[in-house]
């Protein structure tokens, strides 16, 4: 890409690779997602879009806010509400000691 990304299709999902190391950072769009979906670059490397050529559907794929398109998905909302829980319950343990 214009930008310095390198994108690659390996076993079916497009991932993202490190441009000098070429390792993979992670996963862009995944199989399911792809689908029989074609993925655009636009406007010389501007935007990336998922277009599905039978119905012309498509959706954007936006850059991370360090400028990389792998996925950064967040954690469980449970396991951090669980871990949110742990901590306060050590917080007031450690109080209490005091």
């Amino acid at each position: 890409m214009n930008d310095g990304k390198v994108l690659g299709v390996h076993q079916g999902q497009v991932v993202e690779y490190d441009a000098s190391t070429l390792s993979p950072l992670g996963i862009v769009v995944n199989q399911m997602e792809l689908d029989s979906r074609q993925l655009l670059l636009v406007d010389d490397s501007k935007a990336l879009v998922l277009v599905d050529p039978e119905t012309e559907e498509f959706e954007v794929i936006h850059p991370n806010d360090d400028g990389s398109y792998w996925r950064k998905y967040q954690r469980n909302k449970r396991v951090r509400l669980e871990e949110k829980a742990r901590e306060l319950a050590v917080k007031l343990w450690m109080e209490r000691k005091q």
